[in-house]
């Protein structure tokens, strides 16, 4: 404010990394799409072995409407909402989610991540490292 710069710059070195993908999606309202799996037993395209993830980053390019992610496990599920111009980022491919209420934590894998726009087609950037 008043003229002052206010900014930082973060950097982190991920080592390690052996399978990247940055792809543009175009991410549909009227119904759901997968945007990444993960297997324990082979990767392929779209799909990365799970255990693997070091980052990943899911942005909305759309200036107007928000996309909703919703993160699967092998036994829960969780949802994030994606603002326009926003990213949701991971560093790993586990997830806490329970729909009981109780404190404990049971990390459980993530299987897939799915996404739907809201009321217009979005494009969302997804870039993967493992």
């Amino acid at each position: 404010m008043n003229g002052a710069e206010r900014g930082s710059e973060n950097i982190s070195t991920i080592s390690s990394v052996t399978e990247m993908m940055e792809r543009i999606i175009d991410t549909p309202a009227t119904s759901e799409i997968t945007i990444l799996n993960f297997d324990s037993s082979a990767a392929g395209g779209g799909t990365f072995l799970g255990g693997e993830l070091k980052y990943l980053r899911v942005t909305n390019l759309d200036a107007t409407n928000y996309a909703t992610l919703r993160v699967l496990g092998t036994s829960e599920e969780y949802f994030v909402t994606v603002n326009p111009k926003s990213s949701f980022m991971l560093f790993v491919d586990e997830m806490d989610a329970n729909a009981t209420g109780s404190q404990a934590v049971s990390m459980d894998d993530i299987v897939s991540i799915k996404a739907q726009a809201d009321t217009a087609e979005v494009q969302l950037e997804v870039f993967v490292a493992s």
